[in-house]
């Protein structure tokens, strides 16, 4: 089986999002059993070349580029005249990159490939399959952009697909539910994480020592992650545990409100977090910290991510305030170092954590519930050593990359309606949550 990837133009694959890392290690895994390409734009590499087994075709984007600086300039002048209001942004339009769509589509018609295999956008998926009507085309969306963003056409054209995955449980439902004529070809694929990728130190916590207590959050720090809430919470927690720190890691990176907040939350929530928009987001909230917290929380910054593991090895609680995912990776990378999750109860999470069972679920935007999370799983330790071991449990069965790869293969079957080569279940992987059913 030939199997073509297409990466989004604007990223570079090399590099360490989280898409890039899900591309890398599914992509290297499949190339030992099947043809593998990638497309995707130049970015310095060679045009052509084969990487860990799987082939890349890289292409120009200048053209594209050229071309949204323009429709960016006329956009400006449209808005500065008010002639027309603004639909959107530009990447949710025909206008994003069409010349490197153009140009896979055509290459394809050469490689005699089984199935594409397209992330993010459906403008790209709908053009492949359009001039590749015989082609087996799967759109791939990390994110709720289906249900958020208005393209032109989508219905008609998710209808021309052969699949839609998503990353969650609650994103395929959202797509199932609004475009109900494809509701049989949406499936849910998760992240993936290698077995031994958060090595858990021997750290115990003993609530009768004065050892450091130690709280870690990682993530974009940005209004919608709720790290105003986190550093509430550890004003509540400094004075039960005055030895407590907090560890935050990752840099201040916000995008622009109405291409995010706005489209992901509650409208009410949306706008009681606007005046974290004016100035430094980060600036804001460190300056609310009282001088003690201040002493006692770190904020790291930008990590390379190969660090990070690190930092989940030398924490005893980790904490997710985050007011919305679309997945949560940094949730499974803390469960599989066996750290103990304490995470806001929004939807991405609840398909993760199973509460009280391998980490434990807060109400949103409370301080004070994040706070007697903290407390509780401090003073119990069996409840400490019981969620520990099932947050592995749950990584190992259910979001190893090699989990991933079999419900990936599984998933090819279905769609080519023929024999994919297997990949061999590995011996630690009895069973698996995941399933190929909407």
């Amino acid at each position: 089986m030939k199997i073509a990837f297409v990466f989004t133009p604007a990223w570079d694959p090399h590099s360490d999002g989280s898409l890039q890392i899900w591309n890398r290690e599914v992509t290297t895994r499949l190339s030992k059993f099947c043809d593998v390409l990638v497309y995707t734009g130049m970015f310095n590499h060679k045009r052509h070349e084969e990487v860990d087994g799987v082939r890349y075709r890289r292409f120009s984007t200048d053209f594209d580029c050229w071309l949204a600086n323009r429709v960016h300039s006329v956009h400006k002048r449209i808005l500065r005249n008010k002639i027309l209001a603004r639909k959107g942004p530009l990447v949710y339009s025909d206008l994003w990159y069409p010349g490197y769509a153009i140009k896979i589509a055509l290459d394809l018609r050469k490689q005699n490939c089984d199935i594409v295999h397209v992330y993010y956008f459906p403008q790209f998926a709908n053009l492949i399959k359009r001039l590749n009507p015989g082609l087996r085309v799967i759109l791939h969306m990390h994110g709720e952009w289906l249900t958020q963003i208005k393209f032109n056409n989508l219905a008609e054209r998710l209808n021309n697909l052969d699949l839609v995955l998503s990353c969650s449980k609650f994103i395929t439902q959202s797509i199932a539910a609004k475009f109900p004529r494809v509701a049989n070809r949406c499936r849910t694929l998760p992240m993936g994480l290698s077995a031994d990728a958060s090595p858990r130190g021997d750290r115990q916590i003993d609530p009768d020592k004065p050892s450091p207590r130690r709280l870690l959050c990682v993530g974009r720090i940005s209004p919608e992650k709720g790290v105003h809430v986190l550093l509430d919470a550890f004003e509540l927690i400094l004075r039960r545990f005055p030895d407590a720190t907090l560890t935050v890691v990752g840099p201040e990176w916000i995008a622009a409100k109405d291409e995010g907040v706005d489209l992901c939350l509650d409208k009410d929530v949306a706008a009681s977090l606007d005046p974290f928009y004016v100035g430094s987001y980060l600036a804001q909230i460190k300056q609310k910290l009282s001088p003690e917290a201040a002493r006692r929380v770190e904020f790291a910054g930008l990590v390379p991510y190969g660090d990070v593991p690190a930092y989940y090895a030398n924490a005893d609680i980790y904490i997710s305030p985050s007011l919305y995912e679309s997945f949560g990776m940094s949730v499974i990378e803390a469960m599989a170092a066996g750290l103990l999750v304490v995470a806001a109860r929004v939807r991405s999470f609840e398909d993760l954590i199973s509460d009280g069972k391998n980490g434990l679920l807060v109400a949103a935007s409370d301080p004070q519930a994040i706070a007697d999370a903290v407390s509780s799983l401090f003073a119990n330790a069996e409840l400490r050593e019981s969620i520990s071991y099932a947050a592995r449990e749950t990584v190992r069965t259910q979001f190893s990359w090699d989990t991933i790869c079999l419900t990936l293969i599984q998933i090819y079957r279905e769609v080519t309606k023929t024999n994919v080569p297997s990949i061999n279940q590995p011996e630690s992987v009895k069973t698996t949550n995941l399933t190929i059913s909407a």
